[in-house]
């Protein structure tokens, strides 16, 4: 059988781009100090802050996601600064070896990875360890398809006067994330995934409290890739880079925020909630079983299904990609969980009911083909019964 070329990238990022994303990619090279290229930074950051709904600093790191991620703990934590860490999943985990590289000592709250960190938990450990200075929170685990409740979590670490830190790289867009409101401090996130850009830029926004913390640690970071510290000083303040930056990546990052924001808030996160509401009741209808332990911990930017028993995740991913052209995601490798979940992205333009339809008859064609027994019709009947649900 010949294969087919990839039309369906449902993948948990990096996603398929918009026509307007990739004309914005074709266009000409913009030379970093001139007036156009420093204009369109500028109104990337601006449309940041009304995406992320702040008023404070923008800074676009030039690097893709885990580079702000990094730069965090790099720039502000002195030895020993204790740093109460929320685990649900991969990146959680992984953000403990950034606090204890950079002389933080991780608090870490830990869950299994198919659920989230509950209020209740959190405040426990806020309570036992009122000399913790950050919160660190991960707002959805997107290996493991689970989401937390931003609100109230950056809310217990405000009430107990700690900085708050939120990796949102994968669904800040999907659901709302209102970083002046719920006293975040620092946002850091990705383009790739619900702006639906090229993979290689980090936004973050930064609260004047995190700045003055980057500021007072001992040794200041500056003059490094790494230092935050330098887009404050250099860009935000002189207008002059720290480094050369991504041009024709920032031109893609501006054409998709702009798209976001000429749809709206409110629809993007409506139409997420609608995509995923279905693929669940479709997946659970055909007869597959979800790895979230519970809706309310299911994430919208991707829907992440149990890999029956008997069945191999890497071919069955192979046979959808090669007898349908659709291709979805494991779950990462090197984590306790790689071959036991595969991962449905719907985010950016791949986030319509019809592309995720495709994904789920395509799963039960090639499940039905391993061997493994389940009913695709009735799960397409569920799926388009969801989407008429409020």
């Amino acid at each position: 059988m010949t294969a087919y070329p990839i039309d369906f990238m449902l993948t948990a990022g990096p996603v398929q781009l918009s026509d307007k994303v990739r004309a914005a990619l074709g266009g000409p090279l913009l030379f970093d100090y001139s007036e156009p290229y420093m204009e369109l930074f500028r109104d990337t950051q601006e449309k940041f802050k009304t995406f992320l709904k702040t008023r404070n600093d923008i800074v676009m790191m030039q690097g893709e996601a885990l580079l702000g991620l990094e730069a965090i703990s790099f720039c502000g934590l002195d030895e020993g600064d204790v740093v109460i860490n929320v685990e649900s999943g991969h990146y959680g985990e992984g953000n403990r070896y950034f606090i204890e590289k950079y002389g933080g000592k991780a608090i870490p709250v830990e869950t299994k990875w198919n659920t989230v960190v509950e209020p209740e938990q959190l405040e426990a450990v806020l309570k036992a360890h009122p000399e913790a200075k950050i919160l660190w929170l991960v707002h959805c685990e997107t290996p493991c398809g689970t989401q937390s409740d931003l609100e109230a979590l950056a809310k217990l670490g405000k009430q107990y006067g700690k900085l708050v830190f939120v990796d949102s790289v994968s669904c800040a867009g999907s659901v709302p994330v209102e970083v002046d409101a719920w006293g975040i401090d620092i946002v850091s996130v990705g383009s790739q995934k619900v702006l639906g850009a090229p993979p290689g830029l980090s936004a973050m926004a930064v609260s004047d409290a995190a700045w003055d913390l980057f500021r007072n640690v001992k040794r200041p970071n500056r003059y490094s890739y790494f230092s935050i510290l330098d887009w404050k000083e250099l860009w935000l303040e002189k207008d002059t880079w720290p480094y050369t930056t991504s041009t024709t990546e920032m031109a893609a990052l501006n054409a998709a925020v702009s798209e976001y924001l000429e749809v709206g808030h409110a629809e993007n996160f409506r139409r997420y909630a609608e995509v995923a509401r279905a693929t669940r009741a479709g997946v659970r209808a055909m007869g597959l079983e979800l790895w979230p332990d519970s809706d309310d911990h299911a994430c919208s930017v991707a829907t992440a299904v149990a890999v029956p028993t008997g069945v191999d995740d890497e071919e069955l991913r192979r046979r959808m990609a090669d007898r349908f052209g659709v291709l979805i995601s494991g779950s990462l490798f090197n984590t306790p969980i790689y071959g036991k979940l595969v991962r449905v992205g719907h985010m950016g333009s791949a986030c319509r009911p019809t592309y995720a339809m495709t994904a789920l008859t395509a799963m039960g064609y090639c499940l039905k083909q391993m061997a493994f027994k389940l009913d695709i019709g009735a799960g397409v009947e569920a799926f388009l019964a969801a989407l008429d649900q409020v």
